[in-house]
């Protein structure tokens, strides 16, 4: 039982620098996520239960559709190795769309997965979007999916009180449309706080933060 007790408190040493934004935290623990770009603004709060499951409530402004979605989060598995951390998480969650005066129905589905250790880092996430409105001519697809994979790497090894520094490139597919969007972040950590400055390579900015408490 000792033993156990130390690896999991190693664990949480050696993964406390660590740039994470998991969607299910330790029991108690809150999460606020937010993703902006020039086009959508994304919030997340999340509230852990236990270990393995959260509740949360997503925010979403996209096309002049705002959405509002409680959801719940689910730890599927989670690897501690000795030196990295893989995770697989899954969400889902109802709640409505307001789109001018009306509101419409959406449901949501997400897979997410990651591994990371304290010089790389990757994560893979898809999004499923269930919609009732057919209104909106600027979001017009009633069952909207979206992936996004992030590679990352830091360039020096810091503590948890220390700034920690990471560089990321994040590709984006819309599965409706052939591009992909790429943007390159500076993702900055320290203590509870991260953040994340970017640039798309065809012009646009994009900023995001998570808070763990």
């Amino acid at each position: 039982m000792i033993s156990k007790l130390a690896s999991i408190f190693l664990s949480i040493i050696a993964f406390s620098s660590v740039a994470v934004a998991h969607p299910v935290s330790y029991k108690g623990a809150v999460g606020l996520m937010s993703y902006n770009t020039p086009q959508m603004n994304e919030i997340l709060l999340t509230y852990s239960l236990t270990p393995h499951f959260a509740v949360a409530a997503t925010y979403l402004r996209d096309s002049k559709s705002e959405f509002y979605i409680p959801r719940a989060n689910f730890l599927l598995k989670r690897w501690n190795n000795d030196d990295s951390q893989a995770n697989i998480y899954l969400s889902g969650g109802a709640g409505y769309e307001k789109f001018g005066s009306k509101n419409y129905g959406v449901k949501l589905a997400e897979f997410v997965a990651d591994w990371e250790s304290r010089k790389y880092y990757v994560y893979f996430e898809h999004l499923y979007l269930s919609r009732d409105n057919q209104d909106n001519t600027l979001f017009p697809d009633r069952d909207y999916n979206h992936s996004k994979l992030r590679l990352g790497t830091a360039p020096f090894l810091a503590d948890y009180n220390d700034l920690n520094v990471w560089l990321i490139l994040q590709g984006e597919k819309h599965l409706n449309e052939a591009q992909i969007e790429l943007t390159q972040f500076l993702r900055f950590y320290m203590k509870n706080t991260l953040w994340e400055v970017g640039a798309r390579f065809d012009g646009g900015w994009a900023f995001n933060y998570m808070i763990h408490f």
